[in-house]
């Protein structure tokens, strides 16, 4: 793994904000953005209790760039959020963005799930647990180019099954889209790893897919 030196970076969809809070503490001038008011209000919270500054923006991963004034040296989107522009079109105006947010040279890191794995394998139930008298189920809908991501609790009361259904929708992302669309956008030393801990990433293995890739300044995005 090459070696990246940043002294500002952006936590886009930062949700409680954990990634911004670790880059400011460690003195990197952070700004984390989220398109929840309800994130915000706990990422806000949490920099408060951590004793760190970040900046906080209301935004989303479309829009982040008209929000956030300053050039960045760095751009981390994790935490599998990617997959929620569910068009190439919102994928395409976000990576543009975020291109335009960075200095020359500047460093961008996307970090999802893995799924050229998970549409190979079409794999429906991924987990099942249970915790004293709440069950959670956790499965897979693969529709025509997208994927729906369900959580069923079953609440069992005197051994009466209450169940509560919650549904997300995914665009499964694989290595070859995101390497074209960021290759498009002028992003080149593209690097690709299974995890945060920088695993060597293997298509039918890894958990994640992890990309690390350079801005190129001399690219002419018009």
């Amino acid at each position: 793994m090459k070696r990246y030196k940043f002294e500002s970076a952006l936590d886009v969809a930062c949700g409680t904000g954990l990634h911004a809070i670790i880059l400011s503490a460690l003195g990197i001038r952070s700004v984390g953005s989220d398109i929840s008011p309800d994130m915000l209000k706990h990422a806000r919270h949490n920099a408060a209790q951590a004793g760190v500054k970040v900046k906080w923006v209301s935004a989303s991963m479309q829009e982040v760039s008209q929000k956030v004034s300053q050039k960045l040296d760095a751009i981390f989107c994790l935490g599998n959020s990617l997959p929620h522009l569910l068009t190439v079109g919102d994928l395409h105006k976000t990576v543009q963005g975020l291109s335009n947010l960075l200095n020359d040279s500047g460093i961008l890191v996307f970090q999802m799930l893995n799924y050229d794995q998970l549409l190979k394998s079409k794999k429906r139930i991924v987990g099942i647990n249970r915790e004293k008298n709440r069950e959670f189920i956790r499965f897979y809908d693969f529709l025509e180019n997208l994927i729906r991501f369900n959580m069923l609790t079953i609440d069992w009361k005197d051994n009466v099954p209450t169940p509560q259904l919650t549904s997300t929708l995914l665009h499964p992302y694989t290595k070859g889209e995101l390497n074209t669309t960021l290759a498009h956008f002028g992003f080149t030393d593209i690097e690709y790893y299974g995890d945060l801990k920088f695993s060597e990433y293997r298509a039918n293995g890894s958990p994640n897919l992890v990309l690390v890739a350079r801005k190129n300044s001399k690219h002419d995005q018009r």
